[in-house]
């Protein structure tokens, strides 16, 4: 059942979308886990980065949007009973929780892309923090327009049927799954522009650099589970 995914990106490209074609687009996937790997302390968050052409040689203000979609309460639990209130929190905030929940962050990128993937991420946040969609960590049961965990928040608007729940399915599994998903969009996913890294990760903050090509998954966090 890949073929809808694909479907859905080759139409996504052929749409006109309010971007400006000689700025520059960049994304950025991060995910989180703790070592050895527990479901409940696992993350996957993006940024995404336009930087504009300069007017008249003057550089132009970074617009920068993320998806770090988190319990209003910041209370990470692996099952709950009903969707809550969601929270997009700060990458800031959201690197200060992953410390002091002893998780270990990666990162893919940044990756320079077409302005589409931007666009539609930059809508997305936008209905996140509307409060029309809530929160809910194992969301199976819901569309991921009423609620969703944080991968499902970051996959809706380009692979909105997509499921993709489980105890060993977050974490690093989701941040590779979120790459391949956006691979469509990425120009050269063998060229990483860290130039731009200071807009991104918060000062202080390591993160553990992974390639295109290295795809944590499920057989992975097993492992790591048993340690």
């Amino acid at each position: 059942m890949r073929w809808p995914c694909r479907v859905i990106a080759g139409v996504l490209l052929t749409l006109p979308f309010p971007a400006q074609a000689a700025d520059s687009y960049f994304v950025t996937i991060f995910s989180a886990e703790t070592v050895p790997f527990r479901s409940v302390y696992t993350h996957t968050f993006i940024v995404v980065t336009r930087i504009p052409e300069p007017v008249n040689g003057v550089p132009q203000p970074v617009e920068q949007h993320h998806i770090s979609w988190f319990p209003q309460n910041r209370m990470l639990r692996g099952l709950t009973l009903l969707p809550e209130r969601g929270l997009n929190l700060p990458v800031s905030e959201t690197f200060v929780d992953c410390r002091d929940n002893g998780m270990r962050v990666s990162m893919w990128g940044p990756y320079h892309i077409h302005p589409e993937l931007f666009c539609l991420m930059k809508a997305q946040r936008a209905k996140l923090e509307s409060g029309r969609v809530r929160y809910k960590p194992t969301d199976n049961l819901y569309h991921s327009d009423c609620a969703a965990n944080c991968y499902h928040a970051i996959w809706k608007p380009i692979a909105p049927l997509r499921k993709y729940s489980g105890a060993f399915n977050c974490g690093d599994a989701s941040g590779a799954m979120t790459v391949k998903l956006f691979s469509p969009w990425i120009i050269d996913p063998c060229t990483t522009y860290d130039a731009i890294l200071d807009l991104i990760v918060p000062p202080g903050e390591k993160v553990f650099r992974r390639s295109f090509d290295d795809r944590p998954g499920r057989v992975d966090a097993i492992r790591s589970s048993l340690r």
